[in-house]
This record gives C-alpha cells, sequence and structure tokens, in this order.
C-alpha cells in the first residue's frame, strides 16, 4: 500500500514538472531561418516552418528581416496573394537582434504592395522570399527541428 501511494506520488510530480516546463516552451516557437537576400544593409530571411498554404493562391510565411546596423530584427507575418502579385503584413514583432528581446510587436495589418515589375510598389526581395518558400515549399515535406526559440 505504501509503495502505490509513493509511485502515485512521484507520477503526480513528474507530471507537474513536465506541465511546468512545457509551459514555458509552449511561449517560444522553434524558428528555422533560411538567408534569401540582402541589400542596403539589410538581410531577409524565411522562417521554413511557418510556410503554409492558405488556399491556392495564397501563401503565409514568416519573413524576418535583419539590420545589424541598427541592432533590429523584424518578424512579419506576411500573407502573399499570387494571383494579385501583392503581398501584406498582418503581424509585426520587433527584437533587440543581440539578445533576442521583443521590443514591440503589432497585429494591424500594413497595405498591400506589389512585389513584381508589373505590381506598383513593387518589391522584387519579397519575390525572392516567395520564390524561395514555393521552392522549400515543393521538396520539403516535413518541418525541420533546427533553428533556434524565439517568442
Amino acid at each position: 500500500m505504501m509503495f502505490g501511494l509513493n509511485k502515485k506520488l512521484i507520477m503526480l510530480i513528474v507530471a507537474v514538472l513536465v506541465l511546468a516546463l512545457s509551459g514555458s516552451a509552449l511561449a517560444a516557437k522553434r524558428v528555422d531561418r533560411r538567408f534569401v537576400d540582402s541589400g542596403a544593409h539589410t538581410g531577409y530571411y524565411l522562417d521554413v516552418n511557418s510556410i503554409q498554404y492558405d488556399n491556392p493562391d495564397e501563401l503565409t510565411a514568416d519573413i524576418y528581416i535583419v539590420k545589424p546596423l541598427f541592432n533590429t530584427m523584424f518578424m512579419y507575418t506576411t500573407v502573399f496573394d499570387m494571383k494579385e502579385h501583392s503581398y501584406q503584413f498582418v503581424y509585426t514583432k520587433i527584437y533587440k537582434y543581440d539578445t533576442r528581446e521583443v521590443t514591440g510587436k503589432s497585429d494591424i495589418p500594413s497595405p498591400k504592395v506589389g512585389y513584381t515589375n508589373a505590381a506598383v510598389g513593387n518589391n522584387r526581395i519579397m519575390e525572392s522570399v516567395l520564390d524561395y518558400a514555393l521552392n522549400w515549399h515543393r521538396t520539403h515535406i516535413y518541418k525541420t527541428n533546427e533553428g533556434e526559440l524565439l517568442d
């Protein structure tokens, strides 16, 4: 009888520890940033674990724009509309680059911007990001276990 009580107590303690540890891990997610392009002292990275198709004409992914001269990294959850050749930032998080401390965030969507020469307000680097995401999605079935944990 005493062994059964001790066993239950040990199981309860283990369960509480697992829940406590998993709670802190839930706040962070594994980010596997892959370098795509650069320009004007700015690096553009794609989190390949965040790529998802919302429908055949829309792809959503987290894009990280790193400005090392300002010790800043921006994370933009971005929706690409391939039919309109545009993209829109729907969520933004700002990090201090060296410590990965979150310094700001916003869920106010940006206006849509074009990413091809035919589109108004084009940003060809974002077209490169979309091409990278499409190629990655075609060739990789599973999410990776690589990268760092970020809030």
